[in-house]
């Protein structure tokens, strides 16, 4: 399938040495590699993934820390650079992306990346217990939320109560292809060539990571027979795992090795992977080694070790922080109990082409959903004489309703009939200007103003118009005596015709009947309602089924406006947006109280759509 291109960029801490950073520069090289423009914005450019930066691809350093700070030069990075989306991992780093983004005052979607179970990491102090409440009063402005495995997903709804649905699920992209034969050949450690079983550990040496439990475990091992262990990773915990082990007297069995950036050529050799973390968000290595055909023994943490090896299936599982069942696992004949090609076969859901294909299509859902922006409705990028052309030339086979949204239409969409009516519309104008500016600030794509008036006065106009049948709905006598005096002269009598409509047309079924009844008999190509919103939408989404296939306008007070009953507003004041003001001081005992309501009810439409935007 053929993705349309993005601009992309992921936003991140550092390049230290981790997995969460090793999955993003994977999935930044696979994005670059299909046409995408990629960009990593770091707060800091450090840490060892330095030397494996992708080609091609820009970095960004902002040289800030901290929550407050990196939102503040994230959001000018955003306004100076626009992408098309903004990618961000680990839990600070998304609070500071969401608020970068209401910051920058432009709209680029961002998405969250939620990497590890967030009620684990409640432990590691203060600034972790106030993630969950941020991200509950942030998450209107994520245009997706995502996690890494379906355990990650469901503890992340439980501990920030956002609703489930709104979380996607995305596997970290491990596997590449060919990757790790291509270093079989090559044995990285002197220990890999003897006949002593060794089993491989790879990871930070945190307290997340249990990398003392593994001691315990091995010194245990070692009643069965020899056998070695080889440590891959760095942290806080290497001075303490040197004491131990030498208080367990397991050190000559031992090589803390620090951090290794290419950890296949161990994996294919190894006899065993073996994890003991305590709380894990996927357990990327877990799949590298299930790549290489090598047998993983994993605690049976929260929450990605189980879903990997499938209950068991495809791994040994033991619980958290028990030794003796992990030495005894680590004793088992698991070559045997795991044939290679079974393990590398189960790898290959989690490749980087898998991950980045469901980025792109996340990317494409998001641009979907920008370009049917606002409201749920689609405005048209079309100038008001663009729009006349199409009505006065093209014909038509269906119903194609041209409606022209302000802030009280916004209002009124919470009526069944008119949301209806609106969402089935061909053409959607956006006529008022905080429609118009909304629109364009959620889309980040120019829109311009296009009123039913401008419009009208380009339709009437159009050389086309003389051979098109037109039925004018009005709502009042008096129009309906100006409109024949000012169709004569222009020789459109006999290709116009006027209904008046009753005055209980929106609460009289059969008056309402009747009126549709009569447009069909006239088999319009044009209809033009002059009732005002919502009698004329309500009406054309009741009898869509009688009317024929033609043209209707929407456009309220706009033939008025053309006939002279009305005066517009002055261009100055249309220019800057307040027009509805002409009309207020036009008809205040009508208007007034309308736009109050709709003033007032419009940052509340903004709230439910900004909700709306979700993966």
């Amino acid at each position: 399938m053929k993705h349309q291109r993005h601009s992309i960029a992921f936003f991140m801490h550092d390049l230290s040495g981790g997995g969460v950073e090793r999955m993003r520069l994977r999935l930044a090289e696979a994005l670059s590699q299909r046409g995408h423009t990629v960009t990593l914005v770091l707060q800091h450019i450090s840490g060892p993934w330095q030397a494996g930066l992708p080609p091609g691809i820009r970095v960004v350093g902002l040289q800030c820390s901290g929550v407050f700070s990196s939102s503040l030069v994230l959001a000018r990075f955003i306004r100076a650079n626009r992408p098309e989306v903004l990618v961000s991992s680990l839990d600070h780093n998304n609070v500071a992306a969401l608020c970068a983004g209401i910051l920058s005052g432009v709209v680029t979607p961002v998405v969250i990346c939620q990497h590890n179970a967030l009620s684990a990491e409640q432990a590691l102090g203060w600034k972790y217990r106030l993630v969950p409440l941020c991200y509950r009063l942030l998450a209107p402005w994520a245009s997706a939320i995502v996690a890494v495995s379906y355990g990650v997903a469901d503890d992340l709804a439980y501990v920030t109560g956002i609703d489930r649905r709104r979380i996607g699920v995305i596997f970290n992209p491990v596997v590449e292809s060919s990757e790790h034969v291509a270093q079989a050949t090559l044995a990285p450690h002197p220990w890999l060539d003897g006949a002593e079983p060794v089993f491989v550990f790879i990871g930070r040496l945190v307290a997340q990571k249990d990398p003392c439990a593994l001691l315990a475990a091995f010194a245990l091992r070692l009643r069965a027979g020899p056998a070695r262990l080889l440590i891959l990773g760095d942290g806080e915990l290497r001075a303490s795992m040197v004491t131990l082990a030498s208080a367990l007297g397991i050190s000559s069995h031992i090589d803390l090795m620090g951090f290794v950036p290419n950890v296949a050529p161990f994996l294919l050799r190894a006899y065993a992977l073996v994890v003991t973390s305590r709380y894990e968000g996927f357990g990327n290595v877990i799949v590298e080694a299930l790549a290489c055909g090598t047998p993983v023994i994993a605690t049976d943490c929260p929450f990605g070790p189980d879903e990997i090896l499938r209950h068991g299936q495809f791994g040994c599982l033991v619980a958290v922080g028990d030794t003796e069942a992990l030495a005894a696992a680590m004793q088992r004949n698991l070559r045997q109990e795991w044939p290679a090609e079974k393990l590398r076969a189960r790898a290959a859901a989690f490749s980087v082409a898998a991950c980045a294909e469901r980025h792109e299509a996340l990317f494409g859902q998001i641009r979907k959903r920008r370009d049917r922006c606002s409201f749920g409705l689609r405005f048209t990028k079309l100038s008001a004489q663009l729009v006349a052309h199409a009505i006065a030339t093209e014909p038509c086979h269906s119903l194609r309703l041209v409606v022209t949204p302000n802030i009280d239409h916004i209002r009124l969409l919470q009526r069944a009939d008119f949301a209806r009516a609106y969402l089935d519309a061909h053409i959607v104008c956006p006529d008022g200007f905080p429609v118009v500016l909304y629109a364009w600030l959620r889309s980040s794509a120019p829109l311009r103003r296009v009123a039913g008036c401008d419009v009208l006065h380009h339709l009437v106009r159009h050389a086309a118009l003389g051979s098109r049948r037109v039925v004018v709905v009005a709502e009042s006598a008096g129009t309906c005596s100006v409109l024949q005096n000012w169709l004569e002269p222009r020789g459109l009598a006999g290709r116009w015709s006027v209904e008046l409509a009753p005055p209980d047309l929106d609460s009289d079924p059969a008056a309402s009947a009747a009126l549709a009844g009569n447009i069909a008999a006239s088999a319009p190509d044009i209809i033009i309602m002059t009732l005002g919103a919502p009698v004329s939408e309500e009406f054309v989404h009741r009898h869509r089924g009688e009317l024929p296939a033609c043209w209707v306008l929407c456009f309220g007070q706009a033939l008025k406006v053309e006939l002279g009953l009305v005066q517009r507003a002055p261009r100055a004041l249309r220019s800057v947006g307040f027009e509805w003001l002409w009309r207020v001081g036009q008809e205040p005992g009508r208007l007034a109280p309308r736009y109050v309501k709709a003033a007032a009810w419009f940052p509340r439409a903004i709230m439910r759509d900004l909700k709306r935007h979700t993966y």
